[in-house]
């Protein structure tokens, strides 16, 4: 009998200096899980759940890797062309491979003043006037300006980091832009704006955290 208390004694001391340790833990680490009720061991922590960061803010405009269905065709926007000139100037996106436009252009940076291009030899050379008569059409002078350029992707023609460009354009929708690059071969592209509702975008260029 005097053996049986001395064991459910010893028992009982054990158990409270085992509930006594847990409590000094948790007191010196706040973070840790909460001691079981049957004084075993506490499980062990769950791991947090990654949040996922919420949509970049503003208008999406284009990006490299986005498909643009046009018509007949696909448009597989492979590399960029950025023109920032203290803010949003234009876009230009090379899409090779397709038969009806060469290159796509963001005009404004919610993507919806869209243009498909194609190269032009058309253009003199020297500064480019306010008036030019391209393909039997008068185009004049929409705006100008001097920016910084920035690329990415593919399929990208010389360019340097600065560059003077110009937009002409007439009341049917032809445009003609045409980017002077300081250490770079002029590039000069012609074509026809085309408007947002004439297009589905297969957005390629998103890229999320799972």
């Amino acid at each position: 009998m005097i053996l049986e208390l001395l064991v459910g004694t010893g028992l009982v001391l054990a158990g409270a200096a085992a509930a006594r340790v847990v409590l000094r833990r948790r007191s010196q680490d706040p973070d840790a899980p909460p001691a079981p009720a049957d004084g075993g061991k506490p499980e062990g922590k769950r791991p947090k759940r990654r949040k996922r960061s919420p949509a970049p803010a503003g208008p999406r405009g284009l990006r490299v890797g986005d498909v643009i269905l046009y018509a007949d065709t696909e448009l597989w926007l492979a590399g960029m062309v950025d023109l920032d000139e203290e803010g949003f100037a234009m876009r230009l996106f090379p899409s090779p491979g397709s038969t009806r436009a060469e290159w796509v252009a963001q005009l404004d940076e919610a993507g919806s003043d869209l243009a498909t291009l194609s190269p032009t030899e058309e253009v003199p050379g020297g500064p480019v006037p306010e008036a030019l008569p391209i393909g039997g059409r008068r185009l004049t002078l929409e705006r100008r300006g001097n920016a910084t350029v920035r690329t990415a992707g593919e399929h990208l023609p010389r360019t340097s980091p600065r560059a003077r460009y110009a937009m002409l354009s007439d009341a049917g929708g032809r445009v003609l832009l045409v980017v002077d690059f300081d250490k770079a071969p002029r590039l000069a592209l012609v074509g026809d704006r085309v408007g947002k509702h004439m297009i589905d975008l297969l957005p390629g260029g998103d890229v999320e955290e799972s």
